[in-house]
């Protein structure tokens, strides 16, 4: 079985920390990080936690985009004394011409990412073979924008491989489809098939194969490579969040701070606020397709009153929200791991969670359980069910610690061990 971190059966930093080679010298890292940038949200600030947390020990080569070289640049220039050596990589020049979001012209479409990405690896390869006949590498990291269902260019470098933290294996449970409708089944079946086709190419086989070890981020992601490998590991990506917070009060609202879609769960909240003690009033931030169904749900609990609509807010706004929130609700059927889930545990929330892929893995890894609660699968009744009980609970609840609730220090121990581990496989 693979090592997972939060899981206090495995004892995974100790061994591997026992078994990692003594080095004489700082490691040469290359490192494979297409979404990268320092301030920013979601796989671009996972991108950047993990290059600042393998620079701890290594010395590092970092491939990233062309969107995020730009935020880089100018931290590079407020920060004069860093040792890590950046390396655009450009996307092909058909990329361009790939197809945008229909509602924002600015941004590319989600399937015109992941066809540019692909070009952007054969340059990033080219690139890769070029620095490291220069000056040769100890390993490969492929970082960011790494599913089990895409190969990685690392591949094809005459290195060991540390690839992941692996996503892209989190389903929604099968008992639950129903509750999505028609078009939420629809989106299920197609991901479902085309991530699995994806999976069956040449290319992504050959990854599986080559890399000295696979950092999966949950349970489900490291089961659909195969048989565990003895260095295999399971780590979140978003567990190296770290934020910059003032403790205040908390208050006894209950927050949801998310995008309105199916895959969300908003609905699924707000069904639960229903179940909850009376007294018990939630705070929505975010907007979406599911705005004009989840507007006519409130109206239909009888739920007016109890609920404060406020659409996005900038983010510093959003932040304080989450540093006095009572607790906070997330109810994302297939969430691989959740940025907003980790800085709100990191900032002392109490956390509500579905504990399904990801996120459960994250929600486990908690150093005070006692300010988490999660909510299993089930029917939608008994998940509306759990979610009241959840809030009430911490609605009653007094004297709850308010300090971060993450141990990112295991993560950067569990990150480099596996990191070593690769290339001690060379």
């Amino acid at each position: 079985m693979a090592k997972s971190i939060g899981h206090e059966s495995t004892g995974l930093v100790s061994q591997a920390n026992l078994s990692a080679p003594s080095e004489t010298r700082r490691p040469r890292v290359l490192v494979i990080a297409y979404a990268c940038e320092p301030g920013r949200g979601s796989e671009p600030g996972v991108g950047w936690s993990l290059v600042q947390s393998v620079a701890r020990f290594g010395e590092l080569t970092v491939l990233v985009g062309p969107e995020h070289i730009g935020a880089i640049q100018e931290w590079e220039r407020e920060n004069p004394d860093s040792t890590i050596e950046f390396q655009l990589v450009n996307e092909p020049k058909w990329a361009r011409w790939l197809p945008h979001a229909p509602t924002d012209k600015s941004r590319r479409h989600l399937i015109g990412y992941f066809i540019a990405y692909l070009g952007w690896q054969r340059s990033a390869r080219r690139l890769a073979k070029k620095l490291h006949a220069d000056r040769p590498f100890d390993v490969t990291h492929h970082a960011t924008y790494s599913v089990y269902w895409l190969p990685s260019p690392g591949r094809r470098l005459p290195i060991p491989l540390a690839w992941g933290p692996v996503g892209g294996a989190v389903t929604t449970p099968s008992d639950m489809w129903r509750a999505l409708g028609a078009k939420g089944i629809a989106s299920e079946l197609i991901d479902l098939i085309a991530v699995r086709v994806l999976s069956l190419a040449p290319a992504t086989r050959r990854t599986w194969r080559k890399a000295a070890v696979r950092i999966a981020q949950s349970e489900e992601t490291q089961a659909r490579l195969g048989r565990p490998r003895p260095a295999d590991v399971v780590l979140n990506h978003v567990m190296f969040t770290e934020v910059d917070r003032v403790a205040k009060p908390r208050e006894d609202f209950i927050l949801f701070l998310s995008s309105f879609e199916t895959r969300k769960g908003v609905r699924l909240a707000v069904r639960g606020l229903a179940e909850a003690h009376p007294d018990v009033r939630m705070v929505i931030v975010g907007d979406g397709p599911e705005r004009s169904a989840l507007e006519g749900l409130i109206e239909e609990l009888g739920l007016l009153d109890r609920v404060d609509l406020r659409g996005w807010l900038p983010y510093p706004e959003a932040m304080d929200l989450l540093d006095r929130a009572g607790a906070v609700v997330f109810a994302g059927v297939r969430e691989e791991g959740g940025t907003a889930l980790a800085e709100a545990m990191q900032r002392g929330a109490p956390v509500i969670v579905f504990a399904n892929g990801g996120a459960k893995t994250v929600a486990e890894s908690a150093i005070d359980p006692g300010r988490v609660r999660l909510v299993s699968p089930g029917s939608r009744q008994e998940i509306a069910e759990q979610f009241g009980a959840a809030m009430t609970h911490f609605y009653q609840a007094s004297g709850l610690d308010n300090t971060p609730n993450l141990n990112t220090a295991e993560a950067h121990a569990t990150l480099e061990a596996a990191i070593r581990a690769a290339i001690a496989s060379g």
